[in-house]
Formats: structure tokens, C-alpha cells, sequence
């Protein structure tokens, strides 16, 4: 479904675009690949004192790679929000210039919300090589522990000699 702004500009009441979005791919974006099963409403209207504002409530899943992984992370979000709407993006509110399509829109309205970094619950399995292993930074820390200084290295050489 297309939202076109010709519609929009002489709307009486209110005009309400249902969103039902089984699965809709991202393309590039590294921290986003798609979003899943997103449920809701975007409503545009006028209020009060005529100012043309913008109504959303979107639930659903974004589906992010792992930082370390790569795999799929499943992160729902829940977003509501009531702003005005701006024709400049430099003025404050949600700024609308084009016709979009529904999922364009959604997209628009979720990719601020989208977190940087996610890393899955599960136990990581690291990469390894052939002289090399990725390692967790708790064993790191653990294995630094009991390493020594290497400026220090040459006191453990050291023999103190007895006196008879």
C-alpha cells in the first residue's frame, strides 16, 4: 500500500493506514536486516490548531547481526508516538516530503530505534585458526591474571646466592 501525500492534504477527520508486515528485507543497513510480524497503525489528521500531525503505534521484531556472530537477533520493539508533521528537515517533528510505500514508512519510523551492537544470548561459539582463537574478554582477563610482566621476566631468573 502506497501513502500518497495528495490524499492526505484534505483529509476531514482522519486517515488511518493499517500496517501488517509478515517480513520486509533491508537492504543496506549493517545493523538491521529485516523486520518480522509488525502489527499496528500510522494515522494522520489535523488537530486543533491545524497543524498536520502523525499518530503511530508499531509492534514487532527487528531482526539484527550478532557482533560477534553474525547471526540472526531477535529484538522486539514496541514503538508510540504522536508528532507533528514538518515539510523541512532542519524544523523539529517528523519530516514527510515524498510518497512512501507502507513498509518504507515503517522502516522510516523504526531506524532510530534500531541498537548498534546485539549479541545473542546463547553460548558464542568463537572462531579459530590455525596459530590463532578468538577468545571472550573474561578469558582474556583471566588468562592476563596469570601471565607475567614481561619487563619482570628476568628477576624470576634471578638466583640468590646463600652465605655460608
Amino acid at each position: 500500500m502506497k501513502i500518497y501525500l495528495k490524499d492526505l492534504a484534505n483529509i476531514a477527520n482522519e486517515k488511518v493506514y493499517p500496517v501488517d508486515i509478515d517480513s520486509f528485507e533491508v537492504k543496506d543497513n549493517l545493523f538491521l536486516r529485516r523486520l518480522e510480524n509488525v502489527k499496528g497503525d500510522i494515522a494522520f489528521y489535523y488537530d486543533a490548531s491545524d497543524e498536520f500531525r502523525i499518530n503511530y503505534s508499531l509492534k514487532g521484531e527487528m531482526v539484527c547481526p550478532c557482533a560477534i556472530s553474525l547471526e540472526d537477533v531477535y529484538v522486539p520493539f514496541s514503538l508510540s508516538e504522536d508528532e507533528k508533521i514538518v515539510n523541512d528537515p532542519n524544523e523539529e517533528g517528523f519530516f514527510l516530503n515524498e510518497n512512501k510505500e507502507i513498509e518504507d514508512m515503517v522502516l522510516y519510523i523504526v531506524l532510530p530505534e534500531v541498537p548498534i551492537k546485539v549479541v545473542k544470548n546463547e553460548k558464542i561459539e568463537y572462531s579459530r585458526g590455525d596459530g590463532w582463537v578468538f577468545v571472550s574478554e573474561k578469558d582474556y582477563e583471566s588468562a592476563k591474571k596469570d601471565e607475567i610482566d614481561p619487563r619482570l621476566q628476568k628477576l624470576m631468573e634471578y638466583r640468590f646466592e646463600e652465605e655460608d
